[in-house]
């Protein structure tokens, strides 16, 4: 995958409770701005299809596409938009190096292309502070 963005931060807490944060589908927009709302089942599976409201209010679709041990790959689209993006990760003691990737396609991701610099640091500090706080 070529990245639209890309950022990798070594995170106090182990791989489980980061995986487990990432797979609680229906607590993303508790800690991604993005998101504002998403339902669906609560126990992710890559057969769920979640649906998805995301700012300004576009309506589509989430899933996730990998649970593997060592990566999460979530996917979701609205009407322009498509993003897939990727969570690595890598052990260090009791805490996990993440990296995050993720691509944009569609005409609304072409428009919005320079809005999303920097947004994959801001994802991880974000997935970091969530996990801080319990």
């Amino acid at each position: 995958m070529t990245a639209t963005g890309s950022a990798t931060l070594l995170i106090d807490a182990p791989r489980a409770r980061v995986r487990e944060v990432l797979l609680d589908a229906l607590s993303l927009p508790s800690w991604n701005s993005a998101f504002l709302s998403l339902a669906g089942p609560a126990a992710a599976t890559l057969e769920a299809e979640y649906r998805i409201t995301v700012r300004p209010g576009l309506k589509g679709t989430f899933a996730y596409e990998a649970m593997d041990p060592d990566l999460i790959r979530m996917v979701w689209q609205v009407p322009g938009f498509a993003e897939i993006g990727d969570w690595q990760f890598g052990a260090e003691g009791g805490r996990t190096l993440v990296r995050h990737d993720f691509t944009h396609s569609g005409p609304l991701a072409a428009m919005l292309r320079q809005a999303y610099q920097g947004v994959a640091g801001l994802r991880l500090d974000r997935l970091q502070r969530r996990l801080l706080s319990g």
